[in-house]
């Protein structure tokens, strides 16, 4: 199963869900499908944000370790990776991970997400004995305000390695306490490493086997920003057209996200800026990532026309 796919049943999941409707998965469809309710026909065109991967090695590197994760599982399942995380590799880190998808997997009904979690390190520096700070580059970044006033020094932690958080809040009211009982053992010039984990959200498709990694490569995730608001636009004037006359009674634009978290993902904000011309005429807009799908444009009504 393509990621494309992956999209495509998770906004038809939640169209359904929504709107109280019965649209089909259309079989073999990928970026362009029909999907039909009765006598309804809905046109969709399913793109990613950040548009398609030129890196052959990383590919042949997902396809591989898609391979190994879907020998003898049963049932068919979206792995999505955390936004910027490089692929497992090495032992043993590498069988642990497939032995951790596995155990996760079996454990999952019908639409049902989890996570999986995958080694990962930090690194802590005291830079002096002054302030009460903590700097923070990585994926603890935007909680950096939680470290004020509860270390007594200047740090650096290097968080680079964590891309994503398990949704659980005592996750990560833990790893804080980690940070700030480890601030107090160090001297100025110190430093340390905070054992703790990357959550590869894992989720259960409609299907028989199979596992689809969805993610990007490292290399293609070095100003996301930038590229949404570049690609969305290109996106919406390429599929306007071909959704504009396709024989249809509604037309649905699906993004397939790379976000670490929903809560993280800029499309909404990039569609703003935008002349409603772009997207007049496309009936739902929805963003697909880590799992969720979010409307951007939905309109009341419109799935009961």
């Amino acid at each position: 199963m393509s990621e494309s796919s992956v999209a495509l049943e998770l906004f038809l999941r939640w169209l359904n869900e929504a709107h109280e409707r019965r649209f089909t998965l259309p079989e073999a469809a990928d970026c362009s499908a029909i999907s039909v309710d009765g006598e309804t026909r809905l046109a969709i065109e399913v793109r990613p944000l950040l548009g398609s991967v030129d890196d052959a090695a990383w590919v042949g590197a997902r396809r591989r370790l898609e391979d190994l994760l879907g020998e003898g599982l049963p049932g068919a399942y979206a792995l999505w990776a955390p936004f910027g995380a490089a692929l497992p590799s090495g032992e043993p880190m590498l069988s642990e991970f497939i032995d951790g998808v596995r155990q996760a997997a079996v454990k999952l009904g019908p639409h049902e997400r989890s996570y999986v979690p995958l080694p990962a390190r930090m690194v802590l520096r005291k830079i002096s004995d002054d302030g009460g700070v903590v700097s923070v580059t990585g994926g603890l970044n935007q909680h950096w305000a939680r470290f004020t006033e509860l270390v007594r020094g200047t740090y650096d932690l290097d968080s680079t390695a964590v891309h994503r958080l398990p949704e659980s809040g005592a996750h990560l009211d833990e790893l804080i306490g980690q940070v700030v009982d480890m601030t107090k053992q160090l001297s100025a010039g110190q430093r340390a490493e905070i054992e703790t984990i990357d959550a590869w959200t894992l989720q259960r498709l409609f299907g028989e086997a199979g596992v689809t990694i969805v993610g990007a490569p490292p290399t293609q995730t070095d100003d996301p920003g930038l590229a949404v608001r570049r690609n969305f636009r290109r996106i919406l004037a390429e599929v306007g057209p071909s959704l504009w006359s396709a024989e249809a009674d509604l037309r649905a634009l699906v993004l397939l996200g790379h976000y670490a978290r929903m809560d993280q993902e800029g499309a909404t904000t990039a569609m703003r800026g935008y002349d409603p011309s772009l997207y007049s005429g496309i009936d739902f807009v929805c963003l697909v990532a880590d799992g969720l799908v979010k409307p951007i444009i939905d309109p009341p009504g419109a799935a009961k026309r």
